[in-house]
């Protein structure tokens, strides 16, 4: 069974098509299928880092949205591939106030919000938080998301037509989270003004309104956009995400989140606390979820920005992998330095376990074998275990070198000269 760098998980057939085709990604065509007949059928690709180096990504999905199906399909991967992160793409809901559509939610932290006590009609919630690490909460607040192949500049006629759908959906346009993106710096009074010119906009009651013209101009063009934006001037938020059983349509959801204790939830969606716990009950070391806003859990909920949300959410995971995530050290091969280079006689292989008593433990922490999986190993059988966890995902070319690094040279060296002459025999 072979091992990967990354595990990607979608909850939805167009969000798998996106992670799948992703251009800052494995891209479509360079997948290989594999478990086509299984319960865990999943795909396998490569794609290169800055410095040179190439990580391995298996993506999956289960056979529809909630954590409730996507947990076992997680944990059961999880436990095959043995990857170094965890990790999701797709849509959410996203909070009105601090996000815009297509706008992309890193989760830190990730939790289940309808987790608690109902008691008559008061819900006492009991949250359990998974955090980011400081490096990559960082390293996501740094993200240039102008390189994205879906970000793109707002032009005046785009900036007009945002300014027109915010006024037609009753929101003001002066507070809302995009309105820099879509009105730079000294921007804002001259486009308006052209607006007003236009007769598009006009100033009723201390404030601008859509005129009979305007208005008829934005009905018509939302009936028209049906097929949605291929590029937006979108950000990249970390933030709480909050994971529930439910799709929701409430407007009233935000406040409700933020009486309950967590202040400034962005996202709402159904998986991402099932993500972190699988990376936290498997010892998994990293996780990262990244979902598309698509709408805003409210009465005005429509598919037209689910497909960017998707597309932008999987460019961006894949972009932050590429710069967290090391990829595992390939297995040497047909090179002295790895074992492997010629099978090794049953007798070496006895002598080495019955001298790894004592050391097993460091070396299955420098390979990475999970604590789990470390508990599944026999008493007094734990050095096969290891042996055979590593022969299991084709590692165990690795095995000298770590025996080196735990302080077991004489061990190392012994495997090494038993697989050359093996192979030169």
């Amino acid at each position: 069974m072979s091992t990967v760098d990354v595990l990607i998980i979608t909850a939805l057939q167009e969000e798998h098509d996106a992670a799948r085709a992703a251009v800052t990604g494995v891209g479509a065509g360079n997948w290989q299928e594999h478990g086509k007949d299984s319960a865990t059928p999943h795909l396998i690709g490569e794609y290169g880092r800055p410095d040179g180096g190439r990580l391995t990504v298996a993506l999956a999905r289960p056979t529809d949205m909630g954590g409730r199906l996507a947990a076992p399909l997680v944990t059961t991967l999880t436990d095959q591939l043995q990857p170094t992160c965890l990790a999701m793409s797709g849509v959410c809901a996203g909070n009105p106030d601090d996000t815009a559509h297509g706008d992309v939610v890193v989760a830190s932290p990730a939790y289940e919000w309808d987790e608690g006590k109902l008691s008559g009609s008061t819900f006492e919630g009991s949250h359990q938080q998974y955090p980011l690490n400081d490096q990559w909460l960082r390293a996501i607040q740094n993200f240039d998301v102008t390189t994205m192949p879906s970000y793109g500049v707002a032009d005046e006629h785009e900036a007009a037509t945002w300014l027109l759908e915010r006024l037609h959906m009753h929101q003001d346009p002066r507070t809302h989270p995009a309105r820099s993106r879509y009105f730079p710096k000294n921007t804002w009074s001259i486009r308006l003004s052209r607006l007003e010119s236009d007769g598009l906009i006009a100033w009723q009651d201390s404030a601008w309104a859509l005129t009979p013209a305007g208005s008829a101009q934005i009905v018509k063009y939302l009936a028209n956009d049906v097929d949605g934006p291929d590029q937006l001037p979108f950000a990249v938020r970390p933030g709480p995400m909050a994971s529930g059983s439910a799709v929701i349509e409430d407007p009233e959801i935000w406040t409700r989140l933020k009486r309950m204790g967590v202040r400034k939830v962005l996202a709402l969606e159904m998986e991402a606390a099932t993500i972190a716990t699988v990376a936290h009950q498997r010892a998994v070391p990293h996780w990262l979820v990244a979902k598309g806003v698509m709408d805003n859990a409210n009465l005005d909920k429509d598919d037209r920005f689910k497909e960017f949300a998707a597309r932008a959410s999987a460019e961006v995971l894949y972009a932050l992998l590429r710069s967290l995530i090391d990829p595992r050290p390939r297995s040497p091969r047909h090179t002295r330095e790895g074992a492997a280079a010629g099978a090794i006689p049953g007798a070496v292989k006895v002598e080495v376990l019955q001298q790894l008593h004592f050391d097993w433990q460091d070396l299955a922490d420098l390979v990475g074998v999970p604590v789990f999986q470390r508990a599944r190993f026999a008493p007094g059988q734990e050095p096969r275990g290891v042996w055979e966890w590593l022969e299991a995902r084709g590692r165990l070319a690795e095995l000298p070198a770590a025996l080196d690094l735990v302080g077991r040279a004489d061990l190392g060296d012994r495997l090494r000269d038993a697989g050359q002459l093996s192979a030169d025999s």
